[in-house]
């Protein structure tokens, strides 16, 4: 897998897919059709590790407790996900890049993608909550993969 890794890298100049952002560090491979199995390199991009946890919104907004949903924004997504990494480099705190964003109307988070799709995530500079580790089983994985629709 590490060497799969290192191609789809190499081959997407660790750049992520969605927000642009290049890095040779802490970049993710993520598998588009969310099957883990599929390692084929049509199903493999590049993603930061904060478009990553858009993705799995439900692990970071109702596990971890760093992600927090709004019905409404000023920015795309993917711009709220540059702005948020400039404006922390800059030592701004959270309360501010939600202001500047205008994010409003927080909502609760929903396994449904149909209710997802138009709410913009903010991942919070809070620490992350610990979570004991769950490993769903080879079947449930293909399950999901396949089924993705009826999140």
């Amino acid at each position: 897998m590490k060497k799969i890794r290192l191609r789809i890298l190499n081959r997407d100049d660790y750049t992520c897919a969605y927000c642009g952002y290049r890095a040779e560090k802490y970049q993710q491979v993520n598998h588009i059709d969310g099957n883990p199995k599929n390692n084929d390199d049509s199903n493999l991009e590049v993603i930061c590790p904060e478009c990553h946890k858009v993705m799995h919104s439900g692990l970071w907004c109702k596990v971890k407790k760093t992600m927090i949903l709004f019905e409404s924004s000023n920015y795309s997504q993917t711009e709220i996900i540059r702005i948020t990494r400039e404006m922390r480099s800059q030592g701004k705190k959270d309360d501010e890049i939600i202001d500047y964003l205008g994010l409003k109307n927080r909502m609760p988070w929903m396994q449904d993608l149909a209710y997802l799709k138009p709410l913009f995530a903010f991942i919070t500079s809070a620490p992350e909550i610990d979570s004991p580790k769950r490993y769903l089983s080879e079947e449930k994985q293909k399950y999901n993969a396949i089924n993705r629709d009826k999140w």
